[in-house]
């Protein structure tokens, strides 16, 4: 199984050829090479990828609610 890092940027977990180590205030922490690439862009392109990552992010988190919660029976009488 190959190896898997958390994100703290995108909040996911890549594959460890897809991170990198950063610095940042309260220590090292781990980011993708895509949040990388995304935030050296223009205002309006890391306006753009931002607003995609919190779609994908939404999306992701509702298909764990749905699949969390159990289904309720819908009784016809």
């Amino acid at each position: 199984m190959e190896d898997r890092i958390y994100c703290y940027h995108c909040m996911t977990y890549h594959p460890a050829g897809q991170m990198r180590r950063v610095d940042t205030p309260r220590g090292e922490r781990w980011r993708c090479i895509r949040s990388i690439a995304g935030a050296s862009n223009s205002t309006a392109e890391r306006d753009a990828f931002g607003g995609r990552q919190t779609e994908l992010n939404r999306l992701r988190a509702r298909q764990l609610q749905e699949s969390a919660t159990p289904r309720s029976r819908s009784f016809s009488y």
